[in-house]
């Protein structure tokens, strides 16, 4: 592509993303939970994660749903040196992008997060599958992990120990949103089950196919999907004991965020594991009871830390 072809890209780029309104119209749009949690914010506060949000989203549409006209891998190329000019300060021809990555580089998050975040759309595009739970572990980090890591680290928290919990509460969530899509997934033609864990609980893709096309659940794969949960339950435990640490606005939107994404397990439980034709979510009656439920108990933990 030469320079005239990257600058009519980038104005086209820059085009869809004026095309999507303000950053809290969309993420309105996009994800209900996750703005949900963002209530809990001040106004400011919840303004910039908006803005997060609609960059992540953004490059995780460039996959899912490209331009016409371009190859998927000329629109992530182009996005991430717009993206990297804006964070170096210099001008990308794109409000949000270059707001987002101010706001970033201000605040000392490493671009590298970005870099992470656009091998992982790298990955998708590639229709990678995973063999091992550190394979796709990795790819968790990638997608979602260097979010929490990104939010975390906006609002001026750097300590090792609490970033550390920050990509654990990625990696759950991630986990969740695989448990939730295994069927819309493979619908698209990608699968996050790792390999491994399908075997040991005798699962192939051949079976995932005739249940996708409505036979009968096996019980392996209603195992294997509650040993992917508990393996996030346990993810979110660790990351919840370190709310106490972050700025109390963080605190109570990652607490809500966690019970709202954990709630997801009841409605996967409730049907009967079956999330290969059904597709769980939390109604706004369950969103308010698990909101409750998180801020009782970061009250009580933010109790416990400080000995009052």
């Amino acid at each position: 592509m030469n320079v005239a072809q990257r600058a009519a890209l980038a104005t086209e780029l820059g085009d869809r993303v004026r095309a999507l309104g303000n950053a809290d119209a969309y993420l309105a749009a996009q994800s209900r939970s996750f703005r949900f949690a963002t209530r809990f914010f001040p106004a400011r506060d919840a303004e910039r994660v908006a803005r997060v949000y609609a960059f992540c989203r953004f490059t995780d549409d460039l996959v899912d749903c490209p331009l016409e006209g371009h190859q998927v891998h000329e629109l992530l190329d182009t996005w991430f040196e717009l993206s990297r000019a804006a964070h170096a300060g210099l001008p990308a021809g794109i409000p949000l992008l270059e707001r987002v990555m101010g706001e970033m580089a201000s605040a000392d998050v490493p671009f590298v997060y970005v870099a992470e975040l656009v091998e992982g759309m790298r990955m998708d595009l590639r229709g990678e599958r995973y063999i091992s739970l550190p394979e796709l572990r990795r790819y968790t980090y990638r997608v979602a992990s260097v979010v929490g890591l990104w939010i975390t680290r906006l609002f001026g928290v750097h300590d090792p120990s609490v970033l550390e919990q920050a990509e654990r509460m990625g990696h759950a969530m991630q986990l969740t949103n695989i448990v939730r899509d295994v069927g819309e997934d493979w619908s698209r033609g990608r699968l996050y089950l790792p390999a491994e864990l399908m075997a040991r609980h005798g699962v192939n893709e051949a079976a995932l196919a005739s249940m996708c096309r409505g036979a009968p659940l096996v019980a392996g794969y209603r195992a294997l999907v509650e040993e992917l949960m508990t393996m996030a339950e346990a993810e979110y435990r660790s990351a919840l004991a370190a709310l106490p640490a972050l700025p109390a606005p963080l605190a109570r939107s990652v607490a809500v965020a966690a019970h709202l994404y954990r709630g997801i397990h009841r409605e996967v439980r409730h049907h009967g594991y079956d999330n290969l034709r059904r597709r769980a979510y939390t109604t706004a009656l369950r969103k308010g009871v698990h909101a409750t439920r998180a801020l009782w108990e970061l009250r009580r933990a933010c109790r416990m830390a400080t000995g009052a």
